[in-house]
């Protein structure tokens, strides 16, 4: 099995490593569009703003320009001496004059501006908006040299405008009344935010002008929330001119572009989401590591029935060849993987039924002899037994337990040169408990709760048994009794005799069985075993048998303080048939 998942693990290691460079060398390339992409955005981004910055700043400054030409036009002038014109009709002539030149000027404008001329002298105004009326004390109110975002009434309807004062002379700012005339000039943030619109139905983002004392001005689908995020965290930063900024919100990442409207002083804003931009190439690497993903699944299903047709079965001929050669003759093959296998499967059972029928009828006799005796000898000399006793001499002598070490090793020697022995097939009552005393002895290092106690009458000693009837006895008794017992567990080997019979007490106070248990086992012993049923309390009946005739015995009994207690009887040698 472990042969098995290491060949399968290697076919998986091998195609993972074929894949890892592929997939390094996308990744890098991937990141390297992302990193092209991202400086391409940031620049195109930053063109178009500032492109929509200037336009804007083109138009104010035109205004602006405008209104510095009307207050040295001549004709205009002339307002802030019309009282001195005594025929009201010349009056309201010349007034109508310059209100055509300034409604001349505000059709020339791709914006609808309006124009204000105020001369305190006469106390005269002349205005694109007729609902105007000379109010000076308005004017002061409002009255500002640069442009100024100021909530005004016009054709009695409250908007929102940009506004500039133009005084003439300038020196008379401060002192309005004095002066000759007065240019106001105004607009309203529609205009602005038809431009905001304009640029966005091209699909260039979604701009806003935000001025640093945190009003806004948006176009009229814009997401508000995010404005506001954004405006907030402007305001944690100083804004440059022209700048790019990555800003997280929400969890997102966004390009933020802003570009400084001189004439105005404000700010144009505008953000995109970098994953739209990078939507497609997203997609793309999506595509390729779910096709890679898939590509992995295909070669994994490939590979396993590779694995499943081919190697597995060539893998189970192996093994089974292996058990072969072992002298398990009883190996078959019961897989039908319904290919060429099956043939080389069906000749193989053949072969090994063949081989087993030839071994049995040459050594059948041979093996019932000494089935019991080399069974039960190689059930005792257990490798794991072994190693685990080497791994506790070990870990005794790092921690320098010279007579631990001593002892476990002596008990172990004992142990093992008492079992391997096979040259006599019978041993003393003696020997036998000095095995199973060496035995309880190298346990006792494993199991810390276990303790013993050897109580059998000096006139049994001597008495000649099976060698190796005890051992697996106690070892039954400490593996199924007190290995998982929670408790102090306690082993104890008692002796009777009477007249006929000796007999051997193995008990324990570990967890017992139930009388259902009990009876299986009983029955147990009785019927020869099989392959999923284990055969050493089986061997010690049919030796004992063998040995002292039917009258020996093996019984079991269920303890009422717990635990087990298993009766060897055997007649005297005298009475043995």
């Amino acid at each position: 099995m472990r042969l098995r998942e290491n060949t399968f693990a290697k076919m998986i290691t091998l195609i993972v490593l074929l894949l890892i460079p592929i997939i390094i060398l996308y990744t890098l390339s991937i990141r390297t569009s992302i990193g092209v992409i991202t400086e391409e955005m940031k620049s195109l981004k930053q063109k178009d703003i500032t492109f929509l910055a200037s336009e804007v700043d083109k138009s104010v400054t035109t205004l602006s320009t405008l209104g510095f030409l009307l207050s040295e036009d001549i004709h205009i002038q002339q307002l802030q001496n019309l009282h001195l014109i005594e025929s009201t009709y010349q009056r309201n002539d010349e007034k109508l004059r310059i209100l055509e030149r300034l409604r001349l000027l505000n059709v020339a404008q791709r914006w609808d501006t309006q124009y204000s001329i105020t001369a305190p002298a006469s106390k005269q105004l002349v205005s694109t908006n007729t609902y105007l009326s000379y109010d000076l004390e308005s004017i002061k109110k409002i009255l500002t040299p640069t442009w100024k975002y100021e909530e005004m009434t016009i054709q009695n309807i409250k908007q929102n405008r940009f506004v500039r004062h133009i005084v003439k002379p300038k020196s008379k700012i401060t002192d309005i009344e004095k002066a000759g005339i007065i240019v106001e000039i105004s607009f309203p943030e529609e205009h602005l935010i038809k431009d905001l619109d304009t640029f966005k139905l091209a699909g260039k983002g979604d701009p806003f002008l935000v001025h640093s004392d945190g009003r806004m001005i948006k176009n009229k689908t814009a997401d508000k929330e995010m404005t506001k995020s954004i405006q907030a965290l402007l305001k944690k930063m100083t804004v440059p001119e022209a700048s790019n900024q990555i800003m997280t919100i929400n969890g997102d990442d966004f390009l933020v572009t802003s570009a400084h409207v001189k004439t105005l002083d404000w700010y144009l804003i505008d953000y995109v989401p970098i994953a739209n931009v990078l939507k497609p190439i997203v997609k793309s690497q999506n595509l390729f590591y779910g096709s890679v993903g898939l590509l992995l699944i295909m070669s994994l299903l490939a590979g396993y029935l590779l694995y499943r047709n081919v190697q597995r079965p060539i893998g189970l001929l192996i093994r089974s060849v292996k058990r072969l050669q072992e002298g398990n003759y009883s190996a078959r093959i019961t897989v039908n993987p319904k290919n060429e296998f099956t043939y080389l499967f069906q000749r193989f059972n053949d072969m090994a039924a063949n081989t087993e029928q030839l071994i049995q009828k040459v050594y059948v006799e041979e093996l019932r002899r000494r089935e019991a005796n080399v069974k039960q000898l190689q059930s005792q000399i257990n490798p794991h037994f072994l190693y685990n006793c080497f791994a506790l001499i070990r870990s005794l002598a790092r921690l320098d337990k010279k007579e631990s070490v001593m002892r476990l090793a002596m008990h172990l020697s004992t142990y093992y040169r008492y079992t391997t022995r096979v040259e006599k097939l019978t041993a003393t009552l003696r020997e036998e408990l000095q095995l199973v005393e060496s035995y309880l002895e190298i346990q006792q290092f494993h199991i810390q709760h276990l303790s013993y106690n050897i109580e059998v009458p000096d006139s049994m000693l001597g008495a000649q048994i099976p060698r190796l009837l005890l051992q697996p006895v106690v070892e039954n008794a400490v593996l199924h009794g007190i290995e998982r017992f929670d408790g102090d567990g306690l082993i104890t080997i008692s002796g009777v005799s009477n007249d006929r019979y000796h007999t051997i007490i193995v008990e324990d106070n570990g967890l017992g069985m139930t009388d259902e248990a009990l009876r299986k086992l009983e029955k147990k012993i009785i019927n020869p075993p099989d392959d999923t049923s284990g055969c050493a309390l089986w061997n010690i009946r049919q030796r004992m048998l063998f040995q002292f005739g039917s009258e020996a015995s093996i019984s079991f009994r269920i303890r009422e303080e717990g635990g087990v207690a298993v009766y060897l009887s055997w007649p005297h040698e005298n009475y043995a048939n």
